[in-house]
């Protein structure tokens, strides 16, 4: 078949077309691949530490508001949510560009928050008023506070489910929240002065980090009971669980180290050494790895799940806190 003059003018503009729409197609979707990094909160810098996973250094730096402490990802993995308890507000972060969108008064003592899967809607413990806030980020403000036990720290949104869960540090309970009703449904005793908080992949096991009883409390999601209690290190702080849901990682601030808890067997079969006083603990999504912010040496260790041993120390800001979730990885 044979084209005019105009015929081949209009075939090649089209076909021009559908070269850039190929192009700017695979563009977006290259950018919108996740990156492999971790956030650090630097409660006595002022800042967030941005580390590579894949290359293991900070890459840069974010300021943010004063203190800064917990931290929650949006699935998309193109928010993170940052708790600052010295300014009384939340700092909003463009987890792309590593830039502060905004900052969002939400009370007196905010620590833990939580997030749901495009970090529109953030859900922020505050540890003095007894809440939980539910902020609208998108239109900076509260929509809702839900009250809870005494000192609320650990906070877990279970987006699946629509729930939340509640660590109350000061009653020695967990609270559990519809998150479409807003309204609690049960609360459970666990041990003493509960602060993080852990669940499993498959949502059936929740994990209360007892600080002043050396212990973890798991809870069963569907009968919200207690099913066990399982011995750590001293004056544990943070969990998170393996992606298989075989292994729970908690972080012990008296002995500076990492507890390995088999969930099935309910107990510690070892334990890791790390720097001084670790506290918050995220896992890769493929398990390979373990990163823990160690307050009292402004560092994150590293931890080879497969071999158990720690590979590096990577410096960050001062006071690495890292209370939440902070890990966006392939």
């Amino acid at each position: 078949m044979r084209f005019s003059v105009n015929e081949n003018a209009f075939l090649k503009a089209a076909l021009n077309r559908v070269a850039f729409f190929v192009l700017t197609t695979f563009s977006l979707i290259a950018c919108a691949e996740p990156a492999n990094y971790a956030f650090i909160t630097n409660q006595l810098s002022n800042d967030i530490s941005v580390i590579d996973i894949d290359k293991q250094v900070v890459v840069t730096t974010i300021a943010a508001g004063k203190a800064p402490a917990g931290i929650a990802l949006s699935q998309d993995g193109q928010r993170a949510i940052v708790t600052n308890p010295d300014s009384q507000n939340i700092s909003v972060l463009d987890a792309r560009q590593f830039t502060e969108i905004s900052q969002i008064p939400v009370g007196q003592g905010p620590v833990g928050v939580a997030t749901n899967h495009d970090g529109s809607i953030a859900y922020v413990a505050d540890w003095y008023e007894h809440k939980i806030s539910v902020v609208d980020v998108d239109k900076q403000q509260i929509r809702q506070r839900i009250d809870v036990g005494k000192s609320p720290a650990g906070i877990i949104y279970d987006e699946p489910r629509n729930r939340l869960y509640v660590a109350n540090r000061d009653d020695n309970t967990v609270s559990i929240i519809d998150s479409v009703t807003e309204q609690v449904l049960a609360t459970v005793n666990v041990g003493k002065s509960p602060f993080g908080l852990a669940l499993t992949a498959d949502g059936k096991r929740l994990f209360s980090v007892n600080v002043q009883d050396s212990s973890v409390t798991m809870i069963d999601t569907e009968s919200l009971t207690a099913a066990a209690t399982i011995e750590v290190g001293e004056w544990p702080y943070c969990a998170v669980s393996s992606p298989d849901g075989k292994f729970l990682y908690v972080t012990n601030q008296d002995e500076n180290s990492v507890s390995v808890v088999d969930i099935a067997a309910g107990k510690s079969i070892n334990t890791i050494e790390v720097e001084d006083s670790p506290e918050g603990i995220d896992i890769t999504a493929n398990g390979k790895h373990l990163y823990v912010s160690n307050w009292g040496d402004d560092s994150v260790s590293v931890i080879d799940t497969t071999t158990g041993e720690r590979i590096t120390d990577i410096k960050t800001g001062k006071g690495s806190r890292s209370f939440g979730d902070f890990i966006i990885s392939q």
